[in-house]
């Protein structure tokens, strides 16, 4: 009986927080009017209120009573300027002032669907700081997102409660979130939030003793108890911030880029021969010319026989999948109105490719060692390699534009918009960025204070830029004593496997990014093994690998049975599906945790699809792969495919952005999902095109200057692969043309 009371009593507080309850029945003239029989021009119009006497009195619900528990008057408050302002609203609505009623109505008040996980009310933002106070009391409206933390002491509420927070209330951390990683990856479904609009005069304090006492009012009746957290950066008002030295900079770095490309142009129209000039200066001039750029970025590059061009089609879509594994982690901590659907997603087997996404990077780091372990092996044979020029050329084919990006999410970005997210997802971000940029710079920021990382996708970039760096330990031993390398190769294989199972074993982690695990061990497995480059290595080894086998077939003839061919698309095929779809116990709410499966699994689901996809690209580039060599090989993926690494520095802004500004709660389901990421994708790639033609493109060319190859340097390297009756050539220049589309993610 107890227990039945207590569940009638919470069902009754969700009625009574999003309204008042009316006591009277409404009066039986009112239905007579409503169901009579008669013509509607026959039947006398009832007023609603013919005078004040006909209101009926009302005992159950003082409205303005509960409206006085949600803002600071009380005797708790010590800030005496806080509470005199919140008196004055008070006062205001009794007169109805619009200033008064609307800081009441832009606060939050209980949303329908929090059995489905609609437990983020934000309010009305906007609404709160467009508040400006009209009488003796001068202030503005002050929004402030509260972090409300109920606990439930019987057995029936405790099951209510965790039906709202979809069971992750023993696995989120909701108290003192206050030293959570920056960028937060980290689902959010238990964490219940308020939107409260205040006087500015008051404090995030104050909030927050008001809030504990009203929340605490409106459970009392149920028996359970009530607290709330507000921080300072959690509370917002209207006001304009003046520009920094630093935003004062980057405004000028963009003018003088927009000015190099407008003169640049100029100089390029006005030149009466259009073809490239053989001078440097030349070629100096046109590099920022918006035609030229445009002209590279959509000529189609005839694909030679012998050159890879599988590969463009492979990142393009490995680019897809990348945005969308992002989007997916943002979806996770987004208001939803119905979050459960998120939980269910995790029983369809056809949705583990949304579920288990972290796979994508893989891929990139295959290419990268592929096309890094031939051209090391191609300089050696032709004793051109050079150690601090193949490093530096790599360091200024990557930097300027994620300089540019980065500079740019330390300054302006916090400027283009504002939401009751912002601060999280923009400006804790944006300070990151501000603190450590530097280990970004030395690619280091993989490992150093990984949990407060600048632009948090480029710990790809760091981690293969130090793979890069050891390449050369595996790649020339190679080259120069077959035997020893392959020996020295299978160990580091070895090794890169047994890395994460030990790891993992060891420390009883998750074996990826699991959502029905808990948020610390979550946040472990993202620092100490997701984000680490020996934790990681095992496909760029694979890659290598695949690299010196290219290199080898120059002199070996290679012939594939029919038979041999069909079993590794077989293989290739099976090994790909278990990786992504024989992980789907792993991924559901309740699976029991072994540590042997979860470190069998976290060792070699990257190496596995490493070689699965290996197989894929030596397929298709020595004449097994049929219709899918024709279609990873499309001239429409080129475009595309240059513009991958600008898609790949730039995508996050577009998503925190999204995410940043959302107002209210949303319906998300498969259609709301492919509509929202195709518009994602679109505004991505007028972001990453912008940034391709005034930085990229334009830095590259003239990094090109800078390390262009001495005169006698460029004769072709005869690259002849013989498979069965098929003879291929490549040489440098398309190699070039290769290196520079595919070893970047």
């Amino acid at each position: 009986m107890a227990q039945n009371k207590s569940a009638l009593s919470l069902l009754c507080l969700l009625a009574f927080v999003s309204g008042h309850w009316a006591t009277e029945a409404v009066p039986d003239r009112t239905d007579s009017v409503i169901f009579s029989p008669q013509p509607l021009a026959r039947t006398k119009a009832v007023p609603l209120v013919q005078s004040r006497g006909d209101v009926p009195e009302h005992d159950g619900f003082d409205f303005a009573s509960v409206v006085s528990r949600f803002l600071p008057t009380s005797s708790k408050i010590k800030n005496d300027a806080c509470r005199q302002d919140s008196l004055a609203v008070l006062e205001a609505l009794k007169t109805l002032q619009p200033w008064a009623l609307q800081m009441v109505d832009a606060t939050a008040k209980l949303p329908a669907g929090l059995l489905h996980g609609n437990i983020k009310s934000y309010g009305q933002f906007d609404e709160c700081l467009e508040v400006i106070s009209k009488g003796r009391r001068q202030f503005v409206g002050q929004y402030c997102l509260a972090n409300v933390h109920i606990q439930a002491f019987e057995e029936v509420t405790d099951r209510i409660l965790e039906e709202i927070t979809l069971g992750r209330r023993a696995n989120e951390i909701t108290y003192n979130r206050t030293h959570m990683p920056v960028p937060d990856l980290l689902p959010s479904m238990a964490l219940i939030q308020f939107a409260s609009c205040i006087p500015s005069s008051c404090t995030p304090e104050d909030v927050q003793v008001t809030l504990t006492d009203a929340m605490q009012w409106a459970v009392k009746p149920t028996g359970m108890r009530a607290s709330v957290q507000v921080y300072p950066e959690s509370c917002t008002t209207l006001k304009s911030n003046p520009f920094t030295k630093g935003e004062v900079a980057m405004i000028l770095v963009i003018v003088i880029l927009l000015l190099l490309v407008f003169f640049s142009s100029a100089y390029d129209i006005a030149e009466l021969n259009y073809a490239e000039s053989e001078s440097p200066i030349g070629k100096a001039l046109v590099a920022f010319s918006l035609p030229r750029n445009w002209e590279r970025l959509f000529k189609e590059d005839v694909v030679q026989p012998g050159v890879i061009g599988s590969l463009d089609g492979i990142r393009v879509f490995s680019t897809l999948w990348v945005v969308m594994t992002h989007k997916i982690l943002y979806y996770a901590q987004e208001p939803w109105i119905n979050k459960l659907q998120l939980v269910d997603a995790l029983a369809s087997l056809i949705k583990m490719p949304l579920i288990n996404t972290l796979l994508n990077v893989d891929t990139f780091l295959l290419i990268s060692g592929l096309l890094k372990a031939y051209h090391y092996l191609r300089d050696l044979e032709n004793k051109r390699f050079n150690f601090i020029s193949c490093y530096t050329r790599r360091y200024l084919r990557l930097t300027p534009a994620y300089m540019v990006v980065l500079g740019f999410y330390a300054t302006l970005l916090v400027r283009l918009s504002s939401g009751p997210g912002w601060n999280k997802f923009v400006e804790q971000p944006t300070d990151a960025c501000k603190t450590n940029w530097f280990y970004n710079l030395i690619y280091l920021n993989n490992y150093l204070d990984n949990g407060n990382q600048c632009m948090v996708q480029t710990w790809y970039l760091a981690m293969d830029f130090q793979l890069c760096l050891l390449a050369p330990l595996i790649v020339y031993p190679l080259w120069r004593w077959p035997n020893v390398g392959k020996f020295i190769f299978i160990s580091v294989t070895l090794l890169s496997v047994s890395i994460p199972f030990i790891t993992i074993y060891c420390a009883r982690a998750v074996p990826s990014y699991v959502l029905g695990a808990s948020d610390s061990s979550i946040q472990w497995y993202m620092q100490n093994i997701y984000f680490i480059t020996h934790q990681r290595a095992s496909p760029y080894i694979i890659g290598l690998a695949l690299g010196y086998i290219f290199y080898r077939m120059n002199t070996t003839k290679v012939k594939l049975t029919k038979v041999t061919v069909a079993a590794g698309w077989a293989l290739s095929m099976a090994v790909l599906y278990a990786v992504v779809f024989g992980s789907f116990d792993i991924f559901q709410y309740g699976h029991e945790y072994d540590p042997m499966e979860s470190a069998i699994y976290g060792a070699l689901h990257r190496p596995a699809w490493a070689l699965a996809v290996a197989w894929i690209i030596f397929a298709c580039n020595c004449g097994y792969g049929g219709w899918i060599t024709t279609f990873l090989s499309a001239r429409a993926f080129q475009p595309l495919s240059k513009l991958s690494y600008s898609i790949f520095l730039t995508h996050y802004i577009v998503l925190m952005v999204n995410t940043g500004r959302m107002r209210t709660a949303v319906y998300v389901d498969e259609y709301t999902l492919v509509h929202q990421y195709l518009g994602d994708i679109f505004l991505v790639f007028g972001v990453s095109m912008i940034l391709y033609l005034f930085v990229e493109a334009p830095l590259f060319e003239l990094a090109k200057l800078c390390f262009g190859k001495k005169k006698g340097g460029n004769k072709p390297s005869a690259i002849k692969i013989e498979l069965d009756t098929v003879h291929v050539a490549k040489t440098d220049s398309q190699l070039t043309r290769l290196a520079s589309a595919v070893e970047k993610p």
